[in-house]
């Protein structure tokens, strides 16, 4: 509930905080963006650096993760509306690389892509003599929908989360997972918001619905069980 109130807190703040900026000219969020579905600049690289927190199961682990998941995130233009994405994210023990296209359309205010991710996950923890480890493979094929003003833009984005491949190594012993493994879904809302100048912050709330969740990968064989795994989400646009 507590991190709710926040989500919401940061909303209200960033709306009257672009009541404020009505006065700065020639700025459209609709190319600024970072979540927002449209299509980017020919050949150029758009960068953003940011953070989760993320809130785990009760089944997993008593509290949630000490340590945001950082993250950065990369977005290549291409033409007829594509887009190529990368996402980096981190939480020393657990590390994601993913990449995918992005296919962009753009009417006025209205903005919708569809997309198709592949990610590569390594985690590795040393704990009582034991040396663990888990790698994984997995798809995301994707929808994104998109609503823009002047200097604020809403998106939608569901996914599907496909685990292609896995394995994991406790000394010894080693547990592969069968492929294509269909783990479940997400939902997110975002809202971009021009902060100063032409600089864009990202607000999300995400929820995962799903058996298995990769920062968690130590788990992923004790429990056969859909969660709902909510998470908070913050966005620098560079």
């Amino acid at each position: 509930m507590k991190k709710l109130f926040t989500f919401f807190f940061f909303i209200l703040i960033t709306f009257l905080n672009g009541k404020a900026q009505d006065s700065i000219p020639a700025f459209d969020i609709g190319t600024k963006s970072m979540r927002f579905p449209h299509p980017y600049q020919l050949w150029k690289v758009q960068t953003g650096l940011g953070f989760s927190m993320v809130r785990l199961p009760r089944d997993w682990v008593e509290t949630a993760l000490q340590a945001p998941l950082v993250n950065l995130h990369l977005t290549f233009g291409m033409p007829l509306g594509f887009s190529l994405e990368g996402d980096v994210t981190t939480l020393i023990v657990s590390n994601q690389v993913m990449l995918g296209p992005r296919w962009n359309f753009l009417y006025r205010f209205f903005s919708f892509n569809l997309g198709y991710d592949v990610a590569y996950s390594i985690g590795t923890l040393n704990q009582a003599g034991f040396h663990n480890t888990g790698m994984m493979v997995s798809s995301y094929p994707n929808l994104s929908i998109g609503f823009k003003t002047k200097e604020l833009a809403f998106t939608l984005k569901g996914e599907c989360v496909i685990l292609n491949w896995g394995t994991m190594k406790t000394g010894e012993n080693e547990v592969s997972h069968s492929s294509n493994y269909f783990d479940g879904v997400t939902g997110a809302i975002y809202l971009e918001q021009r902060i100063f100048r032409k600089k864009v912050f990202v607000i999300g709330f995400k929820d995962s619905y799903v058996k298995f969740y990769w920062p968690a990968w130590m788990v992923f064989t004790t429990f056969n069980r859909y969660y709902h795994i909510p998470e908070l989400y913050f966005n620098w646009v560079l």
